[in-house]
């Protein structure tokens, strides 16, 4: 529910999110915004991971787990020429265009699936020397300085 509110605050703003390339503000606050709805939600979807940690005693357990780092990888870039392909150069492209809550839909998806692609790179570097909720903590800290480095420094 509050990924919905969240993205009905984003695309309230939406007509501010542009920035000219002669803007020659110090701080850049549309910017700052991107980066801030992005750490709110890879934050929210760390949260529910860790609340699955510990609700279940079995999430991160599983053994196809220790092939994750593998797997998550390929379904993260058979998703994105997925969305490429369906949405950037089919007929859906007007259908995004009218519906802007799918675009949103499409970037938590794709969020998630980087979350869980560090998660499990963590999983397997860390394997049984630290917690579950550390391995989280840990993902969802280096996949917002992963998304923050992108945004700041392209």
């Amino acid at each position: 529910m509050l990924l919905v509110v969240l993205a009905y605050i984003a695309d309230m703003f939406k007509k501010d999110i542009g920035v000219p390339f002669s803007s020659t503000d110090v701080i850049n606050i549309p910017m700052l915004m991107t980066a801030l709805f992005l750490v709110i939600v890879i934050g929210l979807f760390s949260l529910m991971m860790y609340f699955q940690t510990k609700k279940s005693d079995t999430f991160l357990r599983h053994s196809l787990w220790d092939k994750m780092y593998i797997i998550m990888p390929v379904i993260f870039g058979i998703s994105v020429i997925i969305v490429f392909i369906l949405f950037l150069t089919g007929p859906l492209s007007e259908v995004t265009q009218i519906n802007r809550w799918i675009i949103y839909a499409l970037i938590y998806y794709i969020l998630f699936l980087i979350n869980a692609t560090v998660l499990a790179i963590v999983h397997n570097a860390k394997k049984n020397t630290i917690s579950n909720e550390n391995k989280i903590g840990y993902s969802f800290v280096w996949t917002s300085l992963g998304l923050l480095v992108v945004i700041f420094i392209l």
